[in-house]
């Protein structure tokens, strides 16, 4: 049923573009009437560029400018007779000149100016050309990059911690500016891309669809809700009037065993085909890609010694231009994924790990209509399903011993999620004297819901003589489902106040069904040039910011509850009554996660080839949702509230070096501290679990890393060869050291992993053969066998105590892409 309601759309999309009218060709014009030049610019590759700068030159004077739209349009209307000029600029491509053409009387004329792209740019978001820049700009990865970067199963999420403040946290998570990966949201072409239920990364697409990677590092800008870390938002590639193919990923990595071939280890083939449905109207870009990943421990464990990743990623794309002001998106995009083995390492053995299943789909439509020169509707629609299905390999109970997690995974989900989406919004421009200002004015309604299982079986925490220490058991049948509707208005101004002086100011409202509670959140950023050449800039903004509340905590007291019992730990001896643990909410009104974030930067243009960024961040989060384990005379209780909080403070110094022609390196260096409760909900009831829940305590977070330098670039050397190295250098995580019961030694999170050093580097040579445009390249992983372990044995009753383990090695691997 499901795949014939997507076929069912995509038919539908598709009928509407081949219907559209075909256009009447004009009469003969008069020697009286005006002439107009139109057309598009591309990219080296054929793709269409939106936002590009194209100025119109009669001579040496400017007549006029525009900037191209979304689908990389542009005209010129209303021209008397003569030879005109086209100029194109946009960030992070070579500004070209197109010759001159001339026009006469009534003609209509068409061009397309071809941009060269840069393989980096940091600056996208830029509203007109001032000296003081944009408030609002964000960091931003191209398409180009991702092409030759070295991407360890070619996702783009791994580009993302190229940039400072984002790191993956020891389950490979995503966190950006030390704040938690659900405090962050992934956004597609405008639209939600996250898990509806816990927050976190959950989309997937081909790699060969991105376009760009725009990463607000705080997002000010009042259109952004639900919020308090970053935004990431996916924008990716139309189709244009050449039909074009491109193939990648057809090198699969080899696996040895003791010197010997015996498979695969890694495989990740895609396809996508872009062209026009109708030239000039409608057009299809349809993307496949197959994931088949082996991540193998590396140390000798027991059994099996792999965690697997099967997966499936299918995205459609339609755009449809109705007018030269309507233009229509419709996008379809399904991702299965399969992974045995979740988790496996030294401490975690095969037996004890958990299976799982992701099945989603996401359908989106976008429309845009310019109702004048200077107003335009954007009008998003999604509806999105997403079902986790998390089980253990068998019925018995699960072991956690000195060494680790033993005989069986404990934990088992089977989620089924649902999410619509709509959103409308208004921008409008005017000058005001010499000011000038843009008005974004848009309201949203986000309405989720979810059902199934959480059910959890026994756990037993034995000493090192293998004796019964605890026992948790669950009673109750983990049947949950939650709903919740989220309604919101903004209004956010880009206001030029004087060439050296830019302001975004925003005001946001949100209500929450499922809290009950409604908010105002104010933001405010500004851009300041020091100096009228514009090469000094300084940058800042304040922003009160509510965060996302878990689906789960209005199902909160679904949830089976434990019931634990200690034992003597020498002859599995009860030493008293089992203890049940109620899930309680602390009466009272329960609130909404509310952030206060600010930050400051300093740019400084140096000579034309250095870029000094200087940036401090501070992030306060009060009313986290937080889990304290409590005993008293009211009973003994799992209690949440709204009492958590979160301190995140980074500082980061990054370099910019501009090889002209040659490429561009970037060095950055950036200090982070950040602690909260260890306790969060979304912590404790992720989609993995930790056999455990400790006492709550305010500690550095998992993710916390004091140092970090990293040196990574794209360098462009002589007959088509590019090299990508990248190295990163950081302080090694904190973990905690546990006595022989698993309690906490001392305080949580205060030891730490040795110091992480990599050396990546990847070379790709071009080159054209019968036509076909080939990628060929060898990229090297870690090439100094730096020891980077990734397991600790932290429990003291151990004979292993403190012993570090599973560092990954050298890796290689071969890159082929083809295109036509």
């Amino acid at each position: 049923m499901r795949c014939r309601v997507l076929g069912f759309a995509c038919v539908l999309v598709i009928a509407l573009a081949t219907a559209l009218p075909v256009p009447v060709h004009a009469q003969a014009p008069s020697q009286n009437m005006p002439g107009r030049i139109s057309g598009a610019v591309v990219d080296a590759d054929g793709h269409l560029l939106p936002g590009a700068i194209v100025t119109l030159m009669a001579g040496e004077v400017a007549v006029a400018a525009t900037a191209t739209t979304e689908t990389g349009a542009f005209e010129f209307n209303d021209l008397a007779a003569g030879p005109y000029a086209l100029v194109a600029e946009l960030t992070g491509y070579t500004r070209r000149e197109h010759p001159p053409v001339h026009v006469i009387a009534g003609q209509s004329l068409r061009v397309r100016i071809l941009l060269e792209v840069a393989p980096v740019a940091e600056v996208v978001t830029v509203v007109g050309a001032t000296r003081a820049g944009a408030p609002l700009e964000g960091d931003e990865i191209r398409s180009a990059l991702l092409r030759v970067f070295q991407l360890p199963a070619d996702r783009f999420q791994a580009a993302l911690p190229l940039l400072p403040g984002v790191i993956r946290d020891p389950r490979g998570r995503l966190s950006f500016n030390g704040t938690r990966p659900s405090q962050s949201t992934l956004l597609v072409n405008g639209t939600n891309a996250t898990d509806p239920v816990t927050g976190q990364f959950a989309f997937e697409l081909p790699l060969t669809v991105v376009d760009t990677v725009e990463v607000h590092a705080i997002p000010y800008s009042a259109e952004y809700g639900r919020v308090s870390g970053a935004v990431a938002n996916v924008r990716t590639l139309s189709g244009d009037d050449h039909w074009d193919v491109d193939f990648g990923g057809l090198f699969p990595d080899p696996r040895f065993r003791n010197g010997t071939l015996v498979g695969i280890n890694k495989i990740t083939p895609h396809v996508r085909v872009s062209g026009p449905l109708r030239q000039g109207t409608a057009w299809l870009s349809q993307a496949f890609s197959y994931r088949f990943v082996r991540s193998r421990v590396k140390a000798e464990i027991p059994g099996d010694d792999e965690e697997v990743l099967h997966g499936f990623d299918s995205f459609t794309q339609i755009d449809v231009q109705l007018n030269d002001r309507h233009s229509f998106t419709a996008t379809v995009s399904v991702f299965p994924t399969e992974v045995d083995n979740v988790g496996i390492d030294t401490l975690t053995l095969a037996d004890a790990t958990p299976d799982s299943k992701n099945r989603g789909w996401n359908m989106a439509f976008a429309d845009v209509l310019a109702t004048g020169p200077t107003t335009a509707w954007q009008t998003q629609m999604a509806l999105r399903k997403f079902d986790v299905a998390v089980r253990p390999k068998g019925p018995g109970p699960a072991q956690l011993t000195p060494d680790g997690l033993r005989q069986n995974y404990f934990n088992e989900i089977d989620r089924h999620s649902r999410q619509f989406e709509f959103g409308v919004a208004r921008l409008q421009s005017w000058r005001w004297g010499t000011q000038q200002h843009l008005f974004k004015v848009g309201g949203q309604v986000l309405a989720t819901s979810f059902d199934g299982i959480d059910r959890s079986r026994p756990i037993e925490a034995r000493g090192a003589n293998g004796r019964l220490i605890r026992r948790i058991t669950f009673q109750g049948s983990g049947e949950l489902q939650a709903s919740d509707v989220i309604t919101s208005a903004y209004l956010q101004d880009h206001w030029q106040v004087s060439p050296r002086l830019a302001l975004d100011l925003g005001l946001r409202y949100d209500h929450d069904s499922m809290i009950g509670e409604s908010h105002f959140s104010p933001r405010a950023a500004f851009s300041l040039s020091l100096d009228d050449e514009g090469r000094t800039i300084v940058k800042g903004g304040w922003g009160l910011f509510f965060d996302q509340s878990f689906l789960q905590i209005d199902a909160f007291r679904q949830f089976q509850q434990r019931v634990e019992q200690e034992f003597d730990g020498l002859t599995d001896t009860a030493t008293g009554p089992p203890v049940v643990f109620e899930n309680r909410v602390v009466p009272g009104e329960f609130e909404e996660p509310t952030s206060l974030v600010w930050n400051l930067e300093f740019d400084r243009q140096i000579g034309e080839s250095l870029l000094v960024r200087v940036n401090y961040r501070e992030n306060r989060a009060t009313h986290r949702p937080v889990i304290e384990r409590v005993a008293h005379d009211a009973g003994a209780a799992l209690e949440l509230s709204s009492t958590g909080e979160l301190t995140a403070r980074e500082f980061d110094a990054t370099v910019r070096w501009t090889l002209g022609e040659r490429g561009t390196l970037f060095v950055s260096f950036s200090k982070m501290r950040t602690s909260a409760d260890l306790n969060d909900f979304g912590v404790i009831y992720d989609n993995y679990r930790d056999p455990l829940v400790l006492d709550n305590e305010v500690s550095l977070q998992p993710f916390d890393v004091p140092n970090r330098v990293l040196l990574w670039g794209v360098l462009t050397l002589p007959k088509g060869i590019t090299v990508t190295p990248g190295i990163e250098w950081r302080s090694g995580f904190p973990y905690s050291v546990h006595a022989e019961d698993y309690s906490v030694v001392g305080e949580q999170n205060r030891s730490r992993f040795p110091h992480f050093f990599s050396a990546d580097v990847g070379v790709t040579k071009q080159l054209s053969l019968f036509g076909t445009e080939l990628r060929v390249g060898v990229q090297a992983y870690n090439l100094t066998s730096h020891h980077n372990p990734r397991d600790v044995v932290s429990n003291i009753a151990s004979a292993a105590f403190g012993e570090f383990r599973n560092s990954v090695g050298s890796s290689f691997g071969l890159k082929l892409d083809l295109g036509w």
